[in-house]
């Protein structure tokens, strides 16, 4: 089984809410929710693929800052090694151009969302959480 590397961002608005967004209903994890971001190509920067995923996924510009969080994980079908980073919104308004939804969310509710697997790991540390915690 290959492992396959993807990025996430963690976007802040000006209240502390965080971005969640929803996963098509077809294909890998549908209608799963997660922090938006992508796979990362063999041409380019964990922070690079992200920008552009964003970009091409909500319609908005984000600034990647630092490594928030690493996590290893199997799915049946794949491995992934999703690499989550801090963001600040720099504009655009958010346009549903590959997700079904997205939710701006308080960080104590975000795992009362049904997540993907890989990103229950990155919202227990949002919410302040040890990763063997609840």
């Amino acid at each position: 089984m290959s492992l396959v590397p993807v990025t996430a961002g963690i976007i802040r608005d000006h209240s502390g809410r965080v971005l969640l967004t929803q996963r098509p209903d077809k294909g890998h994890n549908a209608l799963k929710w997660e922090f938006p971001g992508g796979k990362l190509r063999d041409d380019e920067s964990p922070e690079v693929c992200l920008g552009r995923e964003i970009q091409e996924e909500l319609g908005i510009r984000v600034e990647v800052g630092e490594i928030f969080h690493v996590v290893h994980h199997r799915y049946r079908e794949r491995s992934i090694i999703l690499l989550a980073y801090n963001c600040r919104w720099e504009g655009g308004d958010i346009r549903l151009l590959e997700h079904k939804a997205y939710q701006w969310v308080e960080p104590p509710r975000l795992l009362s969302f049904d997540l993907a697997e890989a990103d229950r790991h990155i919202a227990k540390k949002v919410e302040g959480r040890g990763i063997g915690d609840g």
